[in-house]
C-alpha cells in the first residue's frame, strides 16, 4: 500500500496517519468499491468505501481502538465508560478485547433508552455491561461522564475525543491509498457527532484543498449543521428517522464543531423516504445492506447528482454502518422505492 503525502498537512490529518498505523492488524481495509451504478446516477466516477463490512460492522473500531491503544496501561486498569447510540458501544466492546489491560478492566456502556433494541441486544450478547439512562444521547453522556469522574475511570466519548476523531480519519487515509490517482473531488459523510466527518476532511483537506467534503444528516435529526450555522453547539430537538446511528442531541463544547466548521463544505439533510429509498436501492443494484446512517450519504449523492454537480467528478460515499435491525429492515423494504 503506498504511502500517503499530505503537502497541506494540519494537526488531526497528521494525528489520523499516526492512528491509521497504530490500528493496523486490528482493522479490516475495507472494501472502496466501483458502483458502476451510483457512476450512471451521477455521471461520475462513484465509490462507496464499505465500512458497513469493518468489524463490528461499523467504522467505530477505528476510533474506539485508536484512543484505548493511545492509553497507559495503569489508566486503563482504572475503569473504563462510554456512551453509544449502539454502534461505538459495539466498537469499545471488540477495541477492549485487543488490548489486555481493557480486556481485564472494569468498563461499563451508557445508552439511552432509545437506542435500537437490535443494537443492545447485540451488545449485551457480546458481553458488554449495559446501562440504559435518558431519552437522548446528551442525557446518556452526561449520566457517563459523571459516573466515570466519581468512580476515577476514564470516559471515552463516542465522538467528542481528539483520538477518536483520528482514529476515524484513518478512512481517509486508507481511500487515498486505494483511489486511481490517489485523488478525491467529492467525499460525501454521514453526520452525527462529527467525529468521523471531522476526522476524514481535516485528511482530505490536506491532501487536496479541493475536495468538496459534504456532510449528510437526516432532516430529523440535524445538529450538526444547525450547530455550524449557529456559530455554536445548539440545544434543539430530534425526531424519529431510520438514521438511528447519528440522531440525537451534542455535548456542548465538542471539539468536532471546529472541524466541521472549517473543513466541510456542504450540508445536506435528506428525508425519511429519501433514507428508506436509498437503503433500498444499494440492495437492490449492490446486493449491500447497510443501516439508516449510511442511506443518508447514499440520499445525499442522489440530491447531488440530480442537481448535475457531480458530473465528470470523482466522488466517493462513505458507507458508514451496517447494523440494521430486521424490522426496520422490512419497514424500508416495504416502503422504500429502488432508484431508477
Amino acid at each position: 500500500m503506498q504511502a500517503v503525502q499530505l503537502p497541506h498537512t494540519n494537526e488531526l490529518a497528521a494525528a489520523a496517519v499516526e492512528a491509521h498505523a497504530r490500528i493496523q492488524g486490528h482493522v479490516l481495509c475495507t472494501n472502496l468499491m466501483h458502483s458502476h451504478w451510483l457512476s450512471s446516477v451521477g455521471g461520475c466516477s462513484a465509490f462507496l468505501k464499505l465500512e458497513s463490512e469493518q468489524h463490528t460492522n461499523s467504522f467505530k473500531v477505528r476510533g474506539a481502538l485508536n484512543k484505548i491503544l493511545s492509553m497507559p496501561d495503569e489508566q486503563i486498569r482504572q475503569g473504563l465508560v462510554t456512551c453509544s447510540t449502539g454502534n461505538h458501544a459495539l466498537a469499545f466492546v471488540y477495541a477492549c478485547s485487543r488490548s489486555a489491560a481493557a480486556s481485564q478492566a472494569h468498563s461499563t456502556i451508557y445508552l439511552p433508552t432509545t437506542a435500537s433494541p437490535a443494537k443492545v441486544a447485540k451488545l449485551r450478547a457480546e458481553g458488554g455491561n449495559v446501562v440504559q439512562f435518558g431519552q437522548d444521547c446528551v442525557d446518556a453522556e452526561r449520566q457517563a461522564r459523571s459516573v466515570a469522574q466519581q468512580q476515577g475511570s476514564t470516559y471515552i466519548s463516542p465522538y467528542n475525543d481528539w483520538h477518536i476523531m483520528a482514529g476515524q480519519g484513518s478512512i481517509a487515509v486508507e481511500m487515498l491509498t486505494q483511489l486511481p490517482q490517489g485523488k478525491l473531488d467529492v467525499c460525501i459523510v454521514p453526520v452525527g457527532g462529527g467525529g468521523l466527518i471531522a476526522g476524514i476532511a481535516a485528511v482530505l483537506k490536506a491532501a487536496h484543498p479541493g475536495c468538496m467534503v459534504v456532510g449528510a444528516q437526516p432532516a430529523a435529526s440535524d445538529v450538526m449543521r444547525q450547530s455550524v450555522a449557529a456559530g455554536s453547539i445548539v440545544d434543539v430537538p430530534s425526531g424519529e428517522t431510520l438514521s438511528d446511528a447519528t440522531a440525537g442531541g451534542i455535548e456542548e463544547g465538542a471539539i468536532t464543531l471546529q472541524p466541521c466548521q472549517q473543513y466541510v463544505d456542504t450540508w445536506l439533510t435528506v428525508s425519511e423516504q429519501e433514507i428508506a429509498d436509498a437503503v433500498n436501492s444499494l440492495l437492490h443494484y449492490h446486493s449491500k445492506l447497510v443501516e439508516g446512517a449510511a442511506g443518508c450519504g447514499l440520499a445525499a449523492f442522489r440530491q447531488l447528482a440530480q442537481a448535475g454537480e457531480l458530473r465528470g467528478k470523482q466522488v466517493a460515499v462513505v458507507c458508514c454502518g451496517g447494523n440494521i435491525a430486521v424490522p426496520v429492515l422490512q419497514s424500508v423494504l416495504q416502503t422504500g422505492a429502488v432508484w431508477p
